[in-house]
């Protein structure tokens, strides 16, 4: 989908995101949860968000994918991908972008598949919404995508359910359903946390692989900095809403200037990925 570029957009900066303020309606008191939130990414960058649970990470990735509830709620800034303010633009605009401009994967895949639609269906939807192809090519990209994600046998775990699957083969569904039309940015919340670490290894090494063969954007989200070391170029760091602390990720590893940061840094778990 082609959209015109503002003259004061890098021509490879994706998406830019400035002064993001989120503030939940109360009755009795409105209460902010993210302050002030910066974030350029560029093509074919990893970045990482790091932080505890509450930091506000996970709801500001959900502003970017566009999936925060235009209710009960205030949103102040700007999110400009290519050159389209996806904060304040129409509806239309919006869905022309998610999942197909930009794909996301959250934690645990089981909350977010159908559990009584099979695989296949579910990885064929964004190609129905976004394209025009006929039933032959959906199926063909579905395969392609299922293979792309390193399934065995995806012609079997097409026909199945998601409950007859895995939490390492859902999430890697999941990573398939979100890159079947081939975003230029890619949205990871917390994706490896509900696997165990032998599988987690294996999903980074996917995304590491995605990122590279396809030039895929990835913002990775988590509240575990030894996987951020792992995958991401530049780590931004939260804490209550701000991001306190933010720059390469070996040097936030090497001279973290924040307390916090510090910390997080030392909790890290020693495995290798």
């Amino acid at each position: 989908m082609d959209f015109v570029m503002s003259e004061n957009v890098s021509k490879d900066l994706l998406l830019k995101v400035t002064d993001l303020n989120i503030e939940f309606l109360d009755r009795s008191k409105p209460s902010t949860v993210v302050y002030d939130f910066d974030l350029e990414l560029r093509a074919g960058e990893i970045v990482g968000l790091v932080g505890e649970s509450g930091s506000g990470k996970s709801m500001s990735a959900l502003a970017i994918a566009g999936l925060l509830s235009r209710k009960d709620m205030n949103k102040r800034g700007e999110i400009l991908y290519n050159g389209v303010d996806m904060l304040h633009c129409d509806r239309n605009t919006l869905r022309k972008i998610q999942g197909n401009e930009i794909g996301m994967i959250f934690q645990e895949p089981l909350t977010c598949l159908n559990p009584v639609q099979k695989i296949y269906k579910q990885v064929e939807e964004p190609l129905r919404i976004h394209q025009n192809l006929t039933k032959e090519e959906r199926y063909k990209k579905v395969l392609e995508a299922l293979k792309g994600v390193e399934l065995a046998d995806p012609e079997t775990v097409m026909n199945q359910y998601p409950h007859e699957l895995s939490g390492g083969m859902r999430q890697r569904v999941m990573i398939a359903t979100a890159m079947i039309n081939e975003p230029r940015i890619l949205i990871a919340d917390e994706p490896t946390t509900a696997l165990d670490v032998t599988i987690q290894a294996q999903i980074i090494k996917l995304l590491k692989k995605l990122n590279k063969e396809r030039g895929t954007a990835i913002l990775f989200i988590s509240h575990d900095l030894g996987l951020i070391n792992n995958l991401c170029e530049r780590v931004l760091v939260m804490k209550g809403g701000y991001i306190v602390e933010s720059g390469k990720t070996e040097d936030v590893f090497n001279n973290p200037q924040k307390e916090y940061t510090q910390n997080l840094i030392k909790a890290i778990p020693k495995i290798n990925i």
